[in-house]
């Protein structure tokens, strides 16, 4: 396998957003909930790097699932490289490797498990994302509006692990706070699912945007998100006994996805516009639109924890 497929096989672009800011947040609930001498940091990195090693699988059956379909895409106007297209890696290689990693993952949920009791649950529920949303006999990404309600959700199972795996509690601050991530974080997911239409449905994969693509989905999505956002006042209080905390978190999840939202109007509008005029811009215009999302939403990870650490009395 060429070494160029590595960086495509991490793709950091997700990683570092969903995965790596969960665990970020996991880290700071760990305090809230412990502190530092009481939470059990051995655990809590075994349990992060099995999240990380379970998104990575991920990646490489998505790679897999959407062969034919990255075959058809504008990939020199993304910037994305695809290694099972260009030939620098195949399917049995990527396979090789997706069984390499699962079998660290089992080794080290097994070893979680004497210390955890309810991990193998927990790990299961991160296979259920891995293999529902990517592996080709499930392939739920190839399904309407799946994004919106796998990803969040995503989120908020890597932060309750590693929480679970240092504390031994199942934290509803952790709950409700990877949640608000996972919705702003999930407004680039829908983002990219409109960026990708066109070879989409050139691939017959049955998508939001490909079933409706006259809707603005992004702009829906974000829209969602600032509603939500606005319900946690109450949850938030009652878990933080801390209304201004509380108040300042909404504050900032609802600021952050306005600016998602209208980054995501931006795609909205040029996904509407290639249905009336095709124009070899569009990807390239698109993408660039949705990386902002991206900084937008790992920014917003970084602020949100240290408002937890800093008027939450942690330090």
């Amino acid at each position: 396998m060429d070494s160029r497929a590595l960086p495509r096989i991490l793709r950091i672009e997700g990683l570092i957003p969903f995965t790596l800011c969960a665990i970020l947040i996991g880290f700071v609930v760990s305090l809230w909930e412990a502190g530092f001498k009481a939470a059990d940091w051995s655990l809590f990195f075994i349990a992060a790097v099995t999240a990380v090693l379970i998104h990575i699988d991920g990646h490489l059956w998505n790679d897999i699932m959407d062969l034919e379909i990255d075959r058809r895409e504008k990939s020199r106007e993304t910037g994305r490289d695809r290694p099972l297209v260009y030939g620098w890696a195949t399917v049995r290689e990527y396979r090789t490797i997706s069984a390499i990693v699962i079998s660290v993952i089992i080794v080290l949920a097994a070893y979680l498990t004497i210390y955890r009791v309810f991990i193998p649950l927990l790990v299961i529920l991160g296979f259920f994302f891995d293999y529902g949303y990517n592996h080709p006999r499930l392939a739920l990404a190839h399904h309407p509006y799946t994004e919106w309600y796998i990803f969040p959700w995503l989120v908020v199972g890597v932060t309750v692990t590693v929480v679970y795996a240092a504390t031994g509690i199942i934290s509803m601050l952790a709950i409700i706070l990877s949640l608000l991530h996972g919705m702003i974080v999930t407004c680039f997911v829908v983002s990219m699912m409109r960026r990708d239409v066109n070879s989409d449905r050139l691939g017959a994969k049955c998508t939001s945007s490909v079933l409706s693509p006259e809707l603005p989905h992004s702009t829906r999505y974000g829209v969602i998100t600032m509603f939500v956002a606005a319900l946690m006042i109450y949850p938030l209080d009652l878990v933080l006994g801390n209304l201004r905390l509380a108040y300042i978190l909404v504050l900032a999840t609802t600021i952050t996805a306005a600016i998602n939202t209208v980054l995501g109007a931006r795609i909205d509008q040029l996904c509407t516009r290639t249905l009336i005029s095709p124009f070899s811009g569009f990807e390239s215009d698109a993408n660039t639109l949705m990386l902002k999302q991206v900084a937008v939403s790992i920014s917003y990870a970084v602020v949100m924890c240290i408002m937890v650490v800093v008027f939450g009395g942690i330090l």
